[in-house]
């Protein structure tokens, strides 16, 4: 099968884990840069306390709105152990996501990219579906067989230190076969944003995010260079 011109042509987005605190700056540049670039697709994935956490905080459900205000695709962030994670305990995070938080879907994060486990994941996709959420988006951070591609909306195919190569993500990506929107990557480390890399990277995936910050935590701040970031992704 190959897929058309035009879903390889469309523009690519940002997917960035807000990994932090409602109240912090990073939150309001979020809204910033969405609001100076509308054209740019942005996903937010907001994390409470490694999920949902264990009761509903009123900064988040304000930030959250603020957010989805500006026209950022806002979704919860839930680990699933590589599948061994209970099943109804993952929908019971999707179940709080809903009621405390009205997020616009899902990141299952730790997805498993091994045989065997795609009805696990297309089963809590559909779930979140059910809920009224429009995204959702398995991480196994690397690459992934192809019988997962359509378990989620769209498939994290590269996490880690340093950029992926073209040929590395053409590869991951099964470039001639499907759409680039059921795809993104995210790297971390990365000094100085490399423009050239982001207009070539956004033929093959329909996310991606570029930080420079690092280890232990590389999901705590912006990096420095966001904005133009996003400015690079600006087709409009």
């Amino acid at each position: 099968m190959t897929v058309p011109i035009s879903t390889r042509t469309s523009p690519t987005g940002v997917i960035i884990p807000l990994y932090t605190y409602p109240t912090d700056l990073t939150w309001n540049l979020v809204v910033q840069a969405k609001t100076t670039h509308p054209s740019v697709p942005i996903i937010a994935i907001i994390n409470p306390d490694s999920g949902p956490g264990t009761t509903i905080d009123s900064n988040f459900v304000s930030g959250i709105k603020k957010l989805q205000n500006a026209g950022v695709i806002v979704l919860g962030y839930v680990y699933t152990s590589y599948a061994a994670r209970d099943i109804a305990t993952v929908k019971a995070d999707v179940d709080f996501y809903e009621n405390w938080y009205n997020v616009d879907g899902i990141n299952f994060d730790e997805m498993a990219n091994t045989a065997g486990h795609e009805l696990y994941y297309s089963s809590l996709s559909q779930y979140a579906k059910s809920k009224g959420m429009k995204m959702t988006v398995g991480n196994p951070g690397m690459s992934t067989l192809s019988s997962y591609i359509d378990t989620v909306d769209d498939l994290s195919i590269y996490e880690s230190s340093g950029l992926p190569t073209i040929t590395m993500l053409s590869s991951r990506t099964s470039y001639s076969a499907y759409p680039k929107s059921k795809f993104s990557m995210i790297a971390y480390g990365i000094n100085q944003l490399d423009t050239a890399f982001v207009e070539h990277a956004s033929i093959y995936v329909g996310y991606l995010y570029i930080t420079d910050n690092i280890l232990p935590n590389p999901y705590d701040t912006l990096p420095v260079y966001f904005n133009n970031l996003v400015a690079a992704l600006d087709t409009g």
